[in-house]
């Protein structure tokens, strides 16, 4: 009798290790992806920033798309500063909004790398 008590709770500890490892792999998993997102959006935020210093052609399909992506990522500080200059206005506004989904990023993933048990 004892041997079975024995195998059950070697048996919910298994268990409560393997749920312990599950959370930890998910928790660093999503802090991952959140990385990997908030580098992208920085970097659809950067592109545009480069795309309209550069003048490039604003009629051309890629730089529309980088346009509206950025427009929809500035997280409403795409009007912050509206200095005369149209290049210093782009940068940094939508230079700001880029830094902003970095720090955005790295303190998400900390949290929740901090979570993992």
């Amino acid at each position: 009798m004892s041997q079975d008590t024995d195998t059950g709770q070697q048996r919910r500890s298994s268990t409560g290790q393997d749920m312990r490892a599950l959370a930890s792999k998910s928790l660093t998993l999503a802090a991952s992806v959140i990385r990997i997102l908030t580098v992208i959006f920085a970097a659809i935020l950067v592109i545009h920033v480069v795309l309209t210093v550069a003048s490039a052609n604003p009629t051309n399909g890629i730089t529309t798309f980088f346009a509206s992506a950025a427009n929809n990522l500035t997280l409403g500080i795409g009007d912050l500063f509206l200095p005369a200059n149209e290049s210093l206005k782009v940068i940094l506004n939508y230079g700001l909004a880029a830094v902003v989904w970095l720090i955005i990023g790295v303190i998400i993933a900390r949290i929740l790398n901090a979570l993992a048990p």
